[in-house]
């Protein structure tokens, strides 16, 4: 299963230059994960087995933890949306939840 710690909010901030930026080390362990005075939360998600097992297969193959494989394939998503775009989607979406 995936790692449950990732912050969304926090990795949007980032990608529009706001926020503290952190470093990732070995995040197979979460309390290697360095962070400037930022607090990890629970992310959690049900996914069928087919893609828990390509998430953990390729981040094995790539010897990265899960949470940093998602983290990497949420970041190539995202470099083919605008920023202004992703400023809608992300305002759409706090205007509806």
């Amino acid at each position: 299963m995936a790692d449950s710690d990732f912050e969304f909010d926090e990795f949007f901030e980032q990608i529009n230059g706001e926020g503290d930026t952190f470093t990732t080390t070995d995040t197979r362990n979460p309390s290697n994960t360095r962070t400037t005075s930022n607090t990890l939360h629970p992310f959690s998600v049900r996914l069928d087995q087919e893609y828990i097992e390509v998430i953990k297969a390729l981040a094995w193959w790539k010897r990265i933890s899960q949470r940093e494989f998602i983290e990497q394939t949420v970041n190539q998503y995202l470099d083919g949306i605008e920023s202004e775009e992703l400023k809608d989607i992300l305002n759409q979406y706090h205007k509806n939840n």
